[in-house]
């Protein structure tokens, strides 16, 4: 049943994604050279920002899947601090690596909510192709690891 509240909340996920579209901007043929060592982070400083940017929306500035998009969503957000709880105390991080990736997950029933961020990455401004693609996607993984509650 459609109610004024859940329109409401599509119409704002449906704009956070145009938003997010947005921000990547449009760089499909960007080289595969690294970007200038002055814009190199450590990698953990360089997940937490990423995270800010593309994944806090729908999992939460603390990353217990309950930002601000979390209610618009079919499914909820994964809560990311119990990764390695949910895996017997190891952080999944090939799982969690081809699910950030998203450009080789298989879509069992229906679509998928959360962004296939390789794609999203390798097209975006500044994104220095497969090699930076990567890169970032490592770096939400230090990231994330630094966050798994034990």
């Amino acid at each position: 049943m459609n109610t004024p509240n859940s329109n409401r909340a599509r119409v704002t996920a449906s704009r956070a994604m145009l938003l997010v579209g947005a921000l990547l901007g449009g760089n499909a043929g960007a080289a595969d050279a690294p970007p200038p060592a002055q814009t190199r982070l450590h990698p953990s400083a360089a997940g937490a920002s990423l995270y800010v940017a593309y994944c806090a929306v729908c999992h939460g500035s603390e990353a217990r899947g309950d930002g601000p998009l979390a209610s618009g969503l079919t499914v909820r957000p994964t809560n990311l601090r119990r990764l390695a709880l949910a895996n017997g105390g190891e952080f999944p991080a090939d799982r969690v690596r081809a699910f950030i990736d998203g450009r080789d997950v298989p879509l069992a029933h229906g679509t998928r909510e959360m962004p296939i961020w390789g794609k999203a990455f390798k097209v975006s401004r500044g994104a220095y192709g497969e090699r930076r693609v990567q890169e970032r996607i490592d770096a939400l993984l230090t990231w994330l690891r630094t966050l798994q509650e034990r």
